[in-house]
């Protein structure tokens, strides 16, 4: 009678025990449920606020307008649904920051046992706007960034719409004292520089990444009609810049200034090497962030952007 009695005892001690231990487990679950919740709904807000980031610099660099109501329903996308958003910016469009910061309340469910109905989530992406030191799909044919046209389309702000015939030789002595002319051949790969490959580059650009710095093998004498230059006259195409030409013929190395776009008109590459030129026009263009990245050196003409901070944890100067 009395082990029976201790048994019932036992038993309520036991789920006593039970129940309190219970707990800190339901307490757990509400955190991780919970939390999981709060991190996809974040996750969606911060997705938002980078599409309309990076719509609203587009938009900025082309028409100079700051967040445009339609750009701001890009908010909404991935079903975020911020309670308030801002956008602000800084510099100038072509060579500044653009920033979009959204904030939400997310609901909390199991943590409203415990007192806690709802948590604050934010988000922002800061985007950095100016001169390309970065770019894929550049023609292998480089340019002295010292040649009078380039300087006259520079001083005009762009404006110009001059079209400029630019011989192979007689160039600035600026950008080099042992290799002479204005255009370059340049071997990207750094290979044996085959005809076909330099023809690929010509119609296709270079599908890697030229920085601003990079110092690339070339030849100042391979401006000819083997090379397939003719084929692209009436299109556009990206030009390297260089203001350093070293050693010469084969052995010839150009370290890479800048970028410049422009319209192919003609092509003269027969005869002698004095006569042969590429005639082209200028043109200003922007360049989206998947083939370029934002840098500090001359402008001449192409603008691009590129995310450099979340939530304000980034270098954008």
């Amino acid at each position: 009678m009395n082990a029976h009695r201790h048994s019932n005892t036992d038993d309520g001690a036991i789920a006593a025990l039970s129940a309190i231990a219970l707990v800190p487990l339901v307490l757990g679950l509400a955190i991780v449920v919970d939390s999981g919740r709060v991190w996809s709904e974040r996750a969606a807000l911060q997705n938002a606020v980078e599409v309309t980031a990076a719509s609203a610099a587009s938009e900025w660099i082309r028409l100079g307008s700051v967040c445009p109501p339609a750009t701001l329903e890009y908010l909404t996308v991935d079903d975020a649904s911020p309670d308030a958003h801002d956008c602000t910016t800084t510099g100038e469009s072509q060579d500044g920051t653009l920033t979009v910061t959204a904030t939400d309340s997310s609901p909390l469910f199991f943590a409203q046992l415990f007192g806690r109905s709802s948590a604050n989530i934010s988000a922002s992406t800061t985007i950095r706007t100016g001169s390309a030191s970065s770019l894929v799909g550049v023609w292998p044919v480089a340019l002295c960034e010292f040649h009078p046209s380039l300087l006259a389309w520079k001083d005009s702000d762009f404006s110009l719409t001059t079209s400029y015939t630019i011989t192979l030789q007689s160039g600035p002595t600026n950008c080099g004292t042992t290799v002479g002319g204005n255009w370059g051949v340049l071997d990207f790969n750094g290979g044996n520089n085959s005809t076909g490959e330099t023809i690929d580059w010509v119609q296709n650009g270079y599908d890697e990444a030229l920085d601003v710095g990079d110092v690339v093998s070339g030849s100042p004498g391979g401006l000819t009609s083997s090379i397939g230059i003719e084929t692209m006259i009436g299109n556009p195409i990206l030009i390297a810049l260089f203001d350093l030409a070293e050693l010469s013929g084969n052995n010839a190395t150009y370290r890479i200034s800048g970028f410049v776009s422009a319209i192919l008109l003609d092509a003269q590459l027969k005869g002698a090497a004095a006569s042969r030129s590429l005639t082209v026009r200028f043109e200003t263009v922007i360049v989206d962030r998947a083939t370029a990245s934002v840098g500090d050196g001359d402008n001449y003409g192409i603008t691009t952007w590129a995310i450099c901070a979340y939530d304000n944890e980034g270098d954008c100067s």
